[in-house]
């Protein structure tokens, strides 16, 4: 039942900002126009250019937090969460800084019209402070779901994700334009953040971790274990964010409207199995039981497996009217093609997150950085390969699939073989 409550919260936490974000798409499209609104996607994509930065501290602090509470190493864990909060503050500055001085380059690198180039130099700026703020509020996210709360991880998701897209979407309909819009939606990150920093120090405080007292002295240990996932990161970035700025830099800002807006509903139905698999892993942190985490790990591959596909039928058979519906039939005839392709993607992608978080659990991201690079590598292989003949838009979107496809499969058969048919590994690696 408690693993159930926590899926339930995480599938929450997904809910809500992506309902916010669907509901965004068409009012940010239709005030900003195709061309502002793709400079706005880029912009917002920046912080995933600079994610490749965290380190993998993000993951760490879940592991180790939820290992030195159940070992009743209060203070240790303290002293995890505030190496986490001050390096997470340093690498958000450092980030928003280099975003800053980068900024003038990006409108002739995605053909930007000179009439929003000083728009989006604006634009480009503000998504640095954005990312300031988003990486130490997560450190709070990853300590709640150490604690087994994933309702309060869920909060900390849905405000901040609510103040981007929902602040975006309230103040292009008060008659902002592009530039104020970003802006607004900085003053809501920053309540956000406060909000977030609050509950979840609170949070830590109630749990016997008293964060005053702690020191920030658990950098080696944290790096030690995710070091690998920077690579993660890095993969992270050649697979998801690359193709949009190479849309851009190859056909400009108004193609990445199209081509977002096609990924964004099978993106957001993995992002949901994601959601609701992640209880995997402060599971796989704490636990010696193989016999029962087996059974966990079947039962949410099951579940991962007959949800995604259910929901990627359902976009697929309806794609054309459902977009109409959302975008209007002039932009769904462009986008409408592109669904299928991003839902077969998407279905081999959303059978990983279960495994994902049980290899990250159990203290070993290699394996998962591994197969991140090689689908990532795939990736950028075939649009190269595309590249020879011309690159469309369906070419990146078939380019994503079949990197998906083929790396998925292979992933599955290697975590069975290595994790689940060696007991000898597995209990190395539970140790």
């Amino acid at each position: 039942m408690k693993v159930a409550k926590s899926a339930f919260h995480g599938l929450i936490g997904f809910i809500v900002p992506s309902l916010v974000l669907l509901a965004s798409y068409p009012v940010l499209l239709r005030h900003l126009g195709a061309a502002a609104f793709g400079v706005y996607l880029l912009a917002v994509s920046m912080g995933g250019v600079m994610m490749f930065l965290d380190l993998g501290f993000s993951a760490a602090t879940l592991r180790f937090v939820a290992q030195d509470l159940a070992a009743a190493r209060n203070q240790a864990a303290a002293n995890v969460i505030v190496t986490s909060l001050i390096f997470y503050s340093g690498i958000g500055a450092s980030g928003a800084l280099v975003l800053a001085v980068l900024a003038p380059l990006w409108p002739k690198v995605f053909r930007i019209e000179p009439g929003l180039a000083a728009d989006a130099i604006a634009v480009f700026r503000l998504a640095g402070l954005q990312f300031a703020l988003y990486l130490p509020a997560m450190v709070f996210a990853s300590v709640a779901k150490a604690l087994g709360r994933f309702d309060r991880a869920a909060l900390y998701v849905c405000l901040f994700s609510v103040s981007c897209s929902g602040c975006a979407t309230m103040a292009v309909l008060a008659g902002a334009g592009l530039v104020r819009s970003m802006a607004c939606v900085i003053v809501a990150n920053i309540v956000a953040f406060a909000l977030i920093a609050s509950d979840g120090l609170r949070l830590c405080r109630n749990s016997g971790m008293h964060l005053l007292s702690a020191r920030p002295v658990a950098f080696r240990r944290m790096l030690a274990f995710a070091w690998t996932l920077t690579i993660n990161s890095i993969a992270g970035f050649f697979l998801y964010q690359i193709q949009r700025f190479l849309v851009g830099l190859a056909m400009g800002p108004g193609a990445v409207s199209i081509y977002q807006a096609a990924n964004v509903g099978p993106s957001k139905l993995h992002a949901a199995v994601n959601a609701a698999s992640e209880v995997m892993f402060p599971l796989a942190s704490g636990s010696h039981d193989r016999a029962s985490l087996r059974r966990l790990y079947l039962r949410l591959l099951a579940a991962s497996a007959l949800s995604a596909l259910a929901g990627f039928a359902f976009l697929v058979a309806l794609a054309r009217p459902l977009t109409a519906l959302w975008l209007g039939p002039q932009v769904a005839a462009s986008v409408a093609p592109l669904v299928p392709v991003f839902a077969v993607a998407y279905f081999f992608l959303a059978l990983s997150p279960a495994p994902f978080h049980l290899v990250n659990g159990i203290g070993r991201p290699g394996l998962n950085t591994l197969f991140y690079a090689a689908n990532a590598t795939l990736n950028v292989a075939v649009i190269a390969a595309f590249a020879l003949r011309g690159l469309t838009l369906m070419k990146f979107a078939w380019a994503f699939a079949a990197s998906n496809i083929l790396t998925s499969i292979g992933y599955q058969i290697t975590v069975e073989i290595l994790i689940w048919k060696r007991p000898a590994m597995f209990s190395e690696m539970a140790s």
